[in-house]
């Protein structure tokens, strides 16, 4: 991966801090276990880890100020690209469930190693579907498959 690539993980927190003003909440969130991946308890969103330890999450926001998905999208890419986060795959269309959703895949340079991020946004009516999912680049490869089936089971009820 290119050097240089934006190392700032604090300011990726800030960033889900930003889209997570509202009270996180699943509202009968169901999301298709990914392959590999073993669930964790967590009331507020979905979790689940692979045996080397990448995480899958998935939760749901308030859509507000109320957007499209056109909106959403752009202001994420647009937010982690200033943070310095690399664009590796701009704005892959997925459907999940009869929902339109788009994902992005950051290359971001942790220590010594390179590391994928994608993160992945679906518009339920008034609710925003957050997708994110990280690990090392190897790592991501060998989950990459099963998290994208994972992305397109997700409903929000």
């Amino acid at each position: 991966m290119a050097k240089g690539i934006y190392t700032n993980v604090p300011g990726l927190i800030v960033l889900i801090l930003l889209i997570s003003l509202s009270l996180f909440s699943c509202a009968n969130l169901e999301v298709k276990k990914p392959a590999g991946f073993a669930e964790t308890v967590k009331k507020t969103e979905y979790r689940a880890i692979s045996p080397e330890g990448m995480l899958y999450r998935v939760r749901s926001v308030d859509n507000y100020p109320e957007k499209d998905l056109d909106f959403w999208s752009k202001a994420l890419k647009n937010q982690l690209a200033k943070e310095g986060y690399l664009l590796t795959k701009d704005g892959e269309e997925f459907t999940a469930g009869n929902q339109r959703g788009v994902l992005y895949e950051w290359g971001v340079r942790y220590g010594n190693e390179d590391f994928i991020y994608l993160t992945a946004i679906i518009i339920f009516d008034k609710r925003i579907t957050i997708a994110e999912a990280g690990g090392e680049h190897t790592i991501y490869a060998k989950y990459r498959q099963p998290i994208l089936e994972s992305l397109k089971s997700i409903t929000l009820n």
